[in-house]
């Protein structure tokens, strides 16, 4: 006779345990959404309507989600930061703080912190309730750890000796502040991150958050300059047009590796709305950077089909060169990304200002670096200048902060600061190189490769342009994030989500058959 098993018991009190807690999540829920509606009434009938508690509800709901599941506060921090653009939506409130008087989020001169910041905090406040709940230190570091843990410590590092250099806090904050971020959201992710359908709507949250702000630019472009760029060098950051890049190149990836016809079918209607908003940006560094993120396309193509390798690539290198030469001279939106491609070689005009500018600053942040080489000049403090500079003091902080991102973080942190960035870049683009190479084909592959593509374009990116912004290095994050765990989730099988409602059928796992070895 066999003995009594406690399988069945255990699998009952299991799934009394999960009903139970989807109960609690539910009532809680409801309390929320009822109590935020009331809040907003009583605020209406006293003050009457305005638009600004719409944004207020949005942004307390989404408070409520990363409660309730905290990995959503991953999709939801990068929608909101890559949704929002400083220059043609001023009124945005997401990356900015309490305290600026334009963001419909204005509180008090005193908050000096941002939406964005209390999503982290938030994330931060449930992932250690949990190690509380677990009674131990239950921390995942991932294959990126120790480079983020290095890159993190250096920039602490670069602010304290900045202040005790004499530097302006508050300058160095808002130097370094989005550097945090991106280490911040990384740690948060690989600890939050469970199952792979995660990753996919990570992939969404970038591709609507870009559309958004396509949508905006497009808008701004058309209506407000009536289609005309006279007088404008850009209509948008600097950094939105790296970020559409990300979106042109996951539209080709999913036709590349066959993923599901909804992405093969939306993402190029999304990339053609990006289209004409990333052409009015007129950004140089973002055609040159599309343009390596091509070339390493079409190596992973000639890797995964040679056939269609030859098909395509001859065709497209020929229809390049010819659509380069014949706009070579064009001033039409048309011919923006060969006129990019023309400022590398032989920049006119504003192009050459532009550079000559550049060449500039290179001199005096060689200067800067060859005279304190080791610690550097610290966060908060200026960079010599031996050739003074034209005056862009519109621009608050053109006295401390550089184009050359790169070289940037040498001369703010020391040569040991400029090791650790190097370190962390180069890790995460081998460690999502690797797990893209071990995905199989379908979805999570082309995600993985636009990923790591979109890593490689931002500091490409960053080696002509400031590119240590809000937007950015949320994104970096959350990208190093999900390649930092793209193996561990795709090597484990779909999670089977508790049952919502006690009415439902429950989900079966699927069956994996192994073949007999003889």
């Amino acid at each position: 006779m066999q003995a009594p098993t406690l399988t069945p018991f255990l699998l009952s009190t299991n799934a009394d345990y999960h009903r139970s807690v989807q109960g609690w999540k539910l009532a809680f829920a409801w309390l929320c959404l009822m109590g935020v509606t009331g809040l907003i009434g009583l605020s209406m009938m006293r003050g009457g309507p305005d638009p600004a508690w719409i944004g207020w509800l949005i942004y307390i709901l989404g408070g409520a989600a990363i409660l309730l599941r905290p990995w959503t506060g991953l999709p939801l921090t990068l929608f909101f930061s890559l949704a929002g653009d400083g220059m043609i939506l001023v009124w945005y409130p997401f990356n900015k703080n309490f305290s600026s008087g334009e963001s419909i989020f204005y509180v008090n001169n005193a908050l000096i912190f941002s939406p964005l910041e209390f999503y982290l905090m938030l994330m931060v406040l449930v992932v250690a309730v949990r190690c509380f709940a677990q009674r131990r230190l239950a921390l995942r570091g991932g294959p990126l750890g120790v480079p983020m843990a290095l890159f993190t410590v250096m920039m602490v590092v670069g602010m304290g000796y900045g202040i005790v250099r004499g530097g302006s806090l508050t300058i160095g904050l808002w130097e370094c502040r989005p550097m945090f971020y991106l280490t911040l959201l990384y740690f948060l992710g690989v600890n939050l991150l469970e199952d792979r359908r995660q990753i996919s709507v990570i992939a969404w949250a970038a591709v609507l958050g870009n559309l958004v702000q396509a949508i905006a630019g497009n808008y701004f472009f058309l209506v407000e300059l009536k289609g005309s760029l006279d007088g404008y060098d850009r209509i948008m950051e600097h950094s939105s047009s790296i970020h559409l890049n990300f979106l042109f190149v996951l539209t080709m990836g999913v036709w590349l590796y066959r993923a599901s016809w909804p992405k093969r079918l939306v993402l190029p209607l999304i990339s053609a709305v990006g289209a004409l908003a990333y052409l009015a940006n007129q950004r140089r560094a973002s055609f040159v950077t599309l343009a390596v993120a091509l070339m390493l396309m079409g190596i992973a193509l000639y890797r995964q089909n040679r056939r269609a390798f030859w098909m395509i690539a001859p065709a497209a290198a020929v229809i390049g060169v010819v659509y380069v030469a014949a706009f070579w001279n064009s001033s039409g939106t048309l011919g923006m990304p060969a006129r990019g491609i023309k400022s590398v070689f032989a920049p006119d005009g504003s192009d050459a200002e532009s550079n000559i500018y550049r060449v500039i600053e290179n001199i005096n942040t060689d200067f800067t670096i060859h005279q304190v080489p080791i610690f550097g000049v610290g966060f908060g403090n200026k960079f010599y200048t031996i050739v003074a500079l034209p005056d862009i003091s519109f621009f608050e902080w053109w006295e401390y902060i550089t184009h050359n991102s790169v070289v940037w973080v040498w001369m703010k942190t020391g040569v040991f600061g400029f090791i650790s960035m190097i370190f962390m870049v180069g890790t995460t683009l081998a460690v999502g190189a690797r797990a893209y190479d071990r995905i199989p084909d379908g979805d999570y592959k082309a995600i993985g490769l636009a990923l790591v593509l979109y890593v490689l374009m931002h500091f490409v990116y960053a080696y002509v342009d400031m590119s240590w912004d809000t937007q950015s290095m949320t994104f970096v994050g959350v990208s190093a994030a999900v390649l930092g765990s793209m193996e561990r989730l795709m090597a484990s099988p779909p999670r089977i989500p508790p049952l919502r409602y006690p009415w439902q059928l429950p989900r079966l796992a699927p069956i994996v058959i192994e073949e007999d070895p003889a």
